[in-house]
């Protein structure tokens, strides 16, 4: 790969990648979005961990 077909990676002020592919399109990503998708897992996990566990204790015999 030339170096002029590298992507570039910059951090500040929004994380993006861009690249261009081989037919030289441009594609790039940027870091902005990335906060949605961390917040939906963390909410889908804050709100299983508890289910789960309360389901196991309900099944647990003798408890």
């Amino acid at each position: 790969m030339s170096p002029s077909r590298r992507g570039q990676f910059r951090l500040m002020p929004i994380p993006n990648y861009s690249t261009r592919t081989p037919n030289g399109t441009r594609v790039s990503c940027m870091g902005c979005c990335l906060p949605l998708p961390l917040g939906c897992l963390t909410s889908v996990v804050a709100v299983a961990a508890p289910v789960t566990l309360a389901l196991i204790r309900r099944r647990r015999p003798g408890s």
